[in-house]
């Protein structure tokens, strides 16, 4: 299952948490556009992004850095 990982950037301490939801969200809704199925997991500073496709559509989606 490919992967796509969404980091919260570090100069953002008070909005952080709400910054990486939001990027998440937005690359979870991007990948719903080509995909059935998108998990999200959150860690500590970052979300990984789960979801169904093969190999040619997981290059074409890059990871996203949340500034």
């Amino acid at each position: 299952m490919p992967v796509v990982t969404v980091r919260a950037g570090s100069k953002q301490r008070s909005g952080e948490f709400d910054a990486l939801v939001r990027k998440a969200t937005e690359k979870a809704s991007d990948l719903l556009e080509q995909s059935d199925r998108v998990l999200v997991v959150y860690k500590k500073g970052s979300a990984s992004i789960y979801y169904e496709g093969d190999v040619a559509t997981a290059a074409v989606v890059p990871s996203v850095r949340a500034s």
